[in-house]
């Protein structure tokens, strides 16, 4: 019988120190999810402001070579066409072809440009196939602490197209990040049809929008 005692005992004592395990272990959970709930109310929210916004309805959005023609230096390109502000830059082959072009100014037309090669005359001439289309240029500033990831930054207008900021041709940035006290400057080749009307970004949960001029 008092092996049957003993035995009960050790039972009773091994299921204590089961429950005692399972409500430590409770005890650790809460703890941790109380530790992550207060880190996250101290982490500092995104603040920004949209300093301006404007859509270009015509401005070039692509231009594609339809001829590299040849007898090229390096050099720029312009419209022949309109006073709309294009400009770019485009490098040749080893023959003088044109075999890349770069935007530099988008400019904003009522339908798309002549695009041609500025102040050089080659051996046979290149031809080029330009597409136009909305582009909003904006200007954005990090007035918070927040030194924000580009890429939990997301652009919007009239709260569609969604588009990473990470993925937009930002100029002067160098980094993935947009620190305090920055300002970029967004030009978008927004893809929706118009009319656009409102441009908006939205930030960890913060957002604002601000109407197109």
């Amino acid at each position: 019988m008092g092996a049957s005692v003993g035995i009960g005992g050790l039972i009773i004592g091994t299921t204590m120190l089961v429950v005692f395990s399972m409500v430590v272990a409770s005890i650790d959970a809460k703890v941790d999810s109380s530790l992550q709930t207060i880190e996250s109310a101290n982490e500092a929210l995104p603040t920004f402001t949209i300093d301006d916004a404007t859509l270009w309805e015509g401005a070039v959005v692509d231009i594609q070579i339809a001829s590299g023609g040849s007898g090229y230096t390096n050099g720029n390109l312009v419209s022949s066409t309109g006073n709309g502000g294009f400009s770019g830059t485009f490098t040749v082959n080893g023959a003088g072809a044109i075999t890349a072009v770069a935007i530099t100014s988008h400019g904003n037309y009522s339908s798309a440009p002549t695009i041609v090669v500025q102040g050089q005359t080659p051996t046979s001439s290149a031809t080029f196939v330009v597409s136009i289309g909305n582009f909003i240029h904006s200007n954005i500033t990090n007035t918070g602490s927040y030194i924000t990831p580009l890429r939990e930054v997301w652009v919007f207008s009239d709260g569609a197209n969604p588009t990473n900021l990470g993925s937009i041709y930002l100029s002067g940035i160098n980094t993935p990040h947009w620190y305090s006290g920055e300002t970029l400057h967004i030009q978008w080749s927004e893809s929706g049809t118009l009319p656009v009307s409102r441009f908006a970004l939205s930030v960890k949960g913060v957002n604002m929008a601000s109407s197109l001029a």
